[in-house]
């Protein structure tokens, strides 16, 4: 039997990412891969050849980590030395170049992986080594200590209706538009899929009936969630709103029927709650083609025997994971797009994202495993002096990181504040460090980079409409990217504060060169006078004053008390407290 202490099962992005930490610190480990290539499911997907994973290559800055915010398909490495933007400029490239540099990127750095070994079946051994037992397709058996499972999307989610068998599948259906000339076609779907079919299909359908269901379109211009509609991918929309035939419509589908002209007879029920008499409408049309883009799921429960099968959700799409991201079945965990299922306001589902939650489940195991403690720095905090230095440290950070950046509220770096000095861990699931014993038991401060649209009265539901700026004296509104910091004692929230955001997401002294109007100045001085508030070694109240009055560069003229333009902005109105205060930063929220 071929053991090894670890066994990834995938040679995904994911797969390859855990690979590289394995590789560099030397671990026992093997990638079983079912294809025989890296990178195998964008040989298939998308379907019409082009990623959504923005490869923004100038973004006016130098800094490898401040670059990785917007390169969203490299993966990490320990000097930046394999980047995705040095294959194409493409602002959303083509997804046979990703294979490329996947596979690339796995000779490399010698990632060890095993090709064309599909595994059939996954079981644990009932003696004390409790050895993860894999069997492949030939029969030939892999066992391991930890299973990290990087499968992605394993199968369709393929909705329970009767003749569904009947449409196309998103995996399989024909991409030649040609097929579609003159055609009825319906998709079944209301995310990125169905819209990439349905706009493809645009030009050559006579007409397009997206059917999303009783729930409304979630746009990710609007959610802040790289996972909802793309703009890449709405233009059936512009057509629909603009009277071009194809349309979108609240219908939900219940059955299909194969009629003998070769048709099909569309089945559905709509509810129509704004009706003087609200009801359901039912009914049927005819189509010459349905077609199904309704996801996948991400695990499959029949490879496992059934005492280590993982237990899944509600919807039997994602496996149940703790904040460690591991499953329900000891010593097996998921890293991927899978990850998603704890993550629905960041990027775990993508590239971008899962590349840092993969560097910190790593981080993770090498301490369970192999006692090895997750980095972090020590400072010294008994003087304003070295007040300053650890908020010049925390600044340059927060203006930095490319992992809070893309997973915002979902990673943070954590502050221990002991007598006399502090210690800073990074990149940990602030779930994780809100219930683990390592931290719940002390005074700490989290640090997250957040979005807070829904400070506004209006604002989350329409974001496009917000054009304004924070508002200096009501300092928890602050609607795009800006950093934010909570102390806990004892697992308990204290207080919370923030500061502004930032043009370039950016509060060090190179945020000025952009941003201007004491850009660095005010965040930091923010942050220094919330640490003091907590450590007291400084009777120094640091300014917050937020613009320079210099005409030279700009400054700030209120507006008379009957100004007519007071009334003008309703939208961007900041919500208040019940008393008329203003609204105060929150504690985070845990997810189990």
């Amino acid at each position: 039997m071929n053991h090894h202490d670890y066994i990834i099962l995938g040679a995904g992005p994911a797969g390859l990412q855990m690979g590289y930490f394995m590789e560099q610190a030397g671990h026992d480990y093997l990638i079983l891969e079912g294809k025989d290539g890296a990178g195998s499911f964008f040989e298939q997907y998308p379907r019409q050849g082009t990623l959504i994973s923005l490869n923004k290559v100038y973004n006016f800055f130098p800094e490898a980590e401040f670059n990785l915010r917007h390169d969203w398909n490299s993966l990490i490495t320990h000097d930046s030395s394999h980047l995705f933007t040095n294959y194409t400029t493409d602002l959303y490239p083509k997804n046979y170049v990703l294979v490329r540099y996947l596979n690339d990127f796995a000779k490399k750095y010698k990632i060890k992986i095993k090709f064309n070994t599909p595994v059939k079946m996954i079981a644990r051994q009932s003696n004390e080594d409790r050895l993860f037992v894999l069997t492949d397709h030939n029969g030939n058996e892999y066992s391991c200590k930890r299973l990290i499972l990087a499968t992605g999307a394993v199968k369709p989610n393929i909705p329970d209706v009767e003749g569904i068998e009947l449409a196309e599948g998103f995996e399989d259906y024909d991409v030649n538009p040609e097929r579609y000339k003159n055609k009825r076609v319906v998709i079944l779907g209301r995310g990125n899929s169905a819209f990439e079919v349905a706009n493809d299909l645009a030009g050559h359908a006579a007409i397009v009936f997206v059917m999303i269901g009783n729930r409304l379109i979630r746009h990710a211009w609007n959610s802040h969630f790289v996972g909802d509609l793309r703009s890449y991918n709405n233009t059936i929309l512009d057509m629909f709103q603009l009277k071009a035939l194809h349309t979108v419509t609240g219908t939900t589908l219940t059955k299909l029927v194969r009629q003998d002209n070769g048709t099909l007879q569309v089945h559905y029920t709509e509810e129509l709650p704004h009706w003087k008499t609200p009801g359901t409408a039912f009914g049927w049309f005819e189509a010459d083609h349905v077609i199904r883009c309704t996801g996948f799921k991400y695990a499959e429960p029949k490879i496992f025997a059934d005492d280590i099968a993982p237990q899944m959700d509600a919807m039997n799409k994602y496996p149940l994971m703790n904040s460690s991201w591991e499953s329900s079945t000891p010593d097996m965990y998921y890293i991927g797009t899978v990850t998603a299922s704890r993550d629905k306001k960041s990027a775990s589902g993508f590239i971008h994202g899962f590349r840092y939650n993969t560097r910190t489940l790593f981080r993770m195991l090498e301490e369970k495993y192999h006692q090895k403690a997750m980095p972090s720095d020590c400072f010294e905090l008994t003087n304003e002096d070295q007040l300053q230095a650890l908020g010049d440290h925390i600044i340059n950070r927060l203006s930095m990181s490319s992992a809070l950046y893309q997973l915002f509220g979902t990673l943070c770096d954590v502050l221990v504040i002991e007598d006399g000095k502090v210690e800073m861990f990074y990149e940990l699931p602030v779930s994780y460090v809100l219930k683990d014993s390592m931290f719940a038991n002390k005074k700490i401060i989290i640090f997250t980079l957040e979005l807070g649209f829904d400070t506004f009265e209006n604002g989350f539901e329409d974001s496009l409409n917000f054009i304004r700026r924070n508002d200096p004296e009501r300092p928890a509104n602050v609607a795009y990217v800006h950093p934010a910091f909570r102390l806990y004692e004892q697992g308990e929230y204290i207080k919370g504060s923030n500061t502004r955001s930032s043009v370039v997401t950016r509060f060090d002294v190179a945020a000025d060169i952009i941003d201007g109007d004491l850009a660095n100045i005010k965040p930091r001085n923010m942050l220094l006078n919330f640490i003091n508030s907590i450590v007291m070694v400084t009777s120094t109240v640091y300014s917050l004053d937020h613009f320079t009055d210099d005409e030279s560069r700009g400054g700030f003229k209120p507006w008379a008390a009957d100004d007519p333009r007071i009334m003008n902005h309703g939208l961007q109105r900041c919500k208040m407290n019940a008393d008329g205060s203003p609204l105060m930063l929150g504690p985070l929220e845990y997810k189990k």
